[in-house]
């Protein structure tokens, strides 16, 4: 009998330590706040960009200041029509949380103005804003080659003023929020979790010169004759992550986030084990626990 107990305490003890190994290693993509005023945390795209754009990346649209970042189009692509940009955060591997961003949209016909989670090939997630119609935001899912766009009618001009838009990416669902207020809850695409593929975060502008999709969302981009240069501006990109314990529990990242999705601020609620173990001192203390546990386990047993 005490043999079998041992055991059972050490086993225990062991998949105690192996879930919170688990849930600490979830936590490696932290909480960001990053006010896009200089590109430090950012890969510049440049040199390429999809087939069916009119435009290619090109380092030289993508402008910094204290304001934040601005994409322009330009005509200095070697390849195609025109030149446009892109920034991708440096940190690979996002999962799920809460991602917002503060944009004003460009009132050009044709150009797009994005804000988007993407794992190459497979899944995306985003938020677009074009000149075609300056009070429709399009939330988009893509998966499995298919895009899934649904319209959403705003009560503003988004090129005339700065507003938060958001995303809050459930294992079940997604959830889309403007200035704070909710827009759209899917649960009907399913998305690809990121324990299988590397999701990467990302603004851009571009230019649309060929249809997409069976509708006509942004229009066909020409450059503006009076010489005016479109723009897209962008700032305080945000994320919050969502972390679930290995019964698919929210053990952090879920509350909050579900009750405003624009508010990325803390909360008051008590720390559960997975907040704490955030801290290096907190994980190492955590796990300090479950060594002790499975060192009491051999003391039983021998």
């Amino acid at each position: 009998m005490k043999a079998t107990y041992a055991h059972t305490m050490l086993f225990a003890s062991t998949m105690q330590l192996a879930t919170l190994i688990s849930s600490v290693a979830a936590q490696s993509v932290k909480a960001f706040n990053d006010s896009l005023s200089n590109h430090n945390n950012f890969i510049v795209a440049n040199g390429y960009g999809p087939e069916r754009w009119g435009c290619s990346f090109v380092k030289t649209q993508v402008h910094q200041s204290g304001e934040g970042t601005t994409i322009t189009i330009g005509k200095d692509s070697p390849t195609k029509p025109y030149s446009c940009g892109e920034l991708i955060y440096r940190q690979a591997n996002m999962s799920y949380g809460t991602y917002s961003i503060e944009m004003i949209a460009s009132k050009t016909v044709g150009q797009v103005t994005s804000f988007f989670l993407i794992a190459n090939g497979d899944t995306e997630i985003d938020v677009e804003l074009t000149g075609l119609d300056t009070k429709l935001g399009w939330m988009n899912v893509w998966h499995n080659n298919q895009q899934n766009p649904v319209s959403v009618e705003l009560p503003f001009d988004v090129s005339t003023d700065w507003h938060s838009y958001s995303f809050d990416w459930y294992k079940d669902h997604i959830v889309w929020w403007v200035d704070g207020d909710m827009v759209l809850n899917r649960s009907d695409i399913a998305t690809t979790p990121p324990d299988r593929v590397s999701y990467k975060l990302a603004i851009n502008s571009w230019a649309q010169v060929q249809p997409e999709v069976n509708i006509d969302w942004a229009g066909k981009f020409n450059y503006p004759p009076d010489g005016e240069v479109p723009k897209a501006h962008f700032r305080n990109m945000k994320y919050i992550p969502r972390v679930y314990d290995s019964k698919g529990n929210i053990v952090s990242g879920g509350d909050d986030s579900k009750s405003n999705g624009a508010n990325l601020g803390g909360n008051n609620k008590k720390k559960s084990n997975a907040e704490i173990s955030k801290s290096p001192t907190g994980a190492l203390a955590i796990a300090g626990i479950g060594m002790v546990a499975v060192a009491f386990a051999f003391t039983i047993l021998f």
